[in-house]
């Protein structure tokens, strides 16, 4: 078990990078499919899911609502409970899972009758789902906070929806609207869901509907999902296969930008609907090239005479937020300063990103200009540094980065790149690039 302590060493690249990877499944197609099949009549089949502390928060919720729940090496065979709640009273935990944080209490108002008390992490519960307590209270009352207002933990009691239209709030979290929409047709009514049409990380939301959509639920959305219409209608169950993830994917496309050579990733989906596929594009803004291999795998080279990264961009990484810290990273290595822009959201993620990147910067010598919805980031020479995580699995990830590309960089709570990619630092050192764990 990591303790406080637990710190990891990530060496330079030492020499050009070169190598495949095979990229984990999206956690968040693998989160939708749990809750879909967890919400559906009959068996389904998910292959090629994540499998990380995020998605097994997931499985361990099916499992205490009744849902029969079996895990092979590259599939996941969930029956699920549809409306039906054969366990109408439970404490579940919900770690820092997110996405299972906000879609669980939907599912859990929109079904029969019962009353369950959602906990959570430390982490979690400084992170706000007021939004999503809201919107489900204009439809009943079924969401009340245990201890802090707008805070985990919570209880949430079913068969009280008494409305059938509601407004949401995107402009913190695009998961609340994604959780009333997964919910939605479980009701026994149809639904109406509009926004400002203003929602932050959208494409998250389409990403919802198509996922929605396989699992036999039937929708009417605007472009801009000003207007959601929602029939009832029961989930049916399916087979599921989930593509590679294109958040996690960023980072091991960034390793050629940072340490020079080329890495292939074969089984990136050049049009997955993942928003954090426009990364691919940043790349060669930065100066690289990306040559895909059909519609899966693309190759990403740093040309040899590229010595450091072109700069002088200005990204405005609204829809594509994830890959904030990553464009953040490979930014200290570019010959001009880079401003990033339109992520003010991302303050409310597992930490301040914004924050925690400005420190993770500053502390390797990198001028940054910290701004409410970005950073201006001039760089110059990168230094060794020892920097926290602040228990962040993409701040973990991305100062990697930093280190393989510079002269290396120590990094607190190593573990918490589990949340996503558990295999992180397998993969590094599949590819040549060691590190050290170590404990004080």
């Amino acid at each position: 078990m990591e303790t406080e302590t637990d710190r990891i060493e990530v060496h330079p690249a030492g020499g050009r990078v070169s190598g495949s990877v095979h990229i984990p499944g999206s956690k968040s197609i693998t989160n939708r499919a749990i809750a879909l099949a967890m919400a559906s009549a009959g068996t389904s089949l998910i292959t090629n899911p994540l499998f990380s502390d995020d998605t097994e928060r997931g499985l361990d919720a099916a499992q205490a609502l009744g849902c029969k729940v079996l895990v092979g090496d590259d599939e996941i065979e969930i029956t699920g409970i549809g409306r039906q709640r054969p366990v109408p009273q439970a404490t579940i935990h919900v770690g820092s899972a997110g996405t299972i944080a906000r879609f669980l209490p939907c599912i859990l108002a929109f079904g029969e009758p019962g009353e369950w008390r959602l906990t959570s992490s430390a982490q979690m519960a400084k992170r706000p789902i007021d939004g999503l307590g809201a919107a489900l209270n204009q439809l009943g009352d079924p969401l009340a906070y245990s201890e802090n207002p707008g805070r985990y933990p919570i209880t949430v009691r079913g068969g009280s929806i008494r409305s059938s239209t509601v407004h949401v709030d995107g402009s913190i979290s695009s998961q609340y609207l994604s959780g009333l929409l997964l919910a939605a047709p479980l009701n026994t009514a149809p639904i109406r869901i509009t926004t400002d049409g203003t929602v932050v990380q959208s494409e998250y939301v389409h990403m919802t509907i198509d996922c929605m959509r396989r699992f036999g639920a039937h929708i009417d959305a605007t472009d801009d999902l000003s207007r959601i219409d929602v029939e009832p209608a029961p989930y049916q169950a399916t087979t599921f296969d989930v593509e590679a993830d294109a958040s996690t994917a960023t980072y091991f496309a960034a390793l050629p930008a940072v340490a020079g050579g080329a890495i292939e990733l074969t089984n990136l989906a050049r049009a997955s609907r993942q928003p954090d596929i426009q990364f691919i594009e940043i790349l060669t803004a930065f100066g690289c090239t990306a040559d895909w291999t059909g519609s899966l795998g693309v190759r990403i080279q740093r040309p040899h005479g590229l010595h450091r990264l072109r700069g002088g961009h200005k990204f405005n990484l609204n829809a594509c937020s994830d890959t904030a810290l990553t464009v953040a990273a490979l930014s200290a290595f570019a010959d001009a300063p880079v401003e990033i822009s339109g992520i003010e959201h991302i303050r409310h993620h597992e930490c301040d990103r914004i924050n925690a990147m400005t420190a993770v910067l500053r502390a390797v010598g990198t001028h940054v200009q910290e701004r409410p919805d970005g950073w201006l980031i001039t760089p110059g020479t990168v230094y060794r540094a020892e920097v926290q995580t602040r228990d962040d699995h993409r701040m973990a990830m991305a100062s990697a980065l930093i280190g393989i590309g510079g002269p290396g960089i120590s990094l607190d709570h190593p573990a918490c790149v589990a949340k996503t990619c558990p295999t992180f630092f397998d993969i590094l050192t599949h590819l040549g690039l060691s590190s050290d764990r170590t404990t004080a």
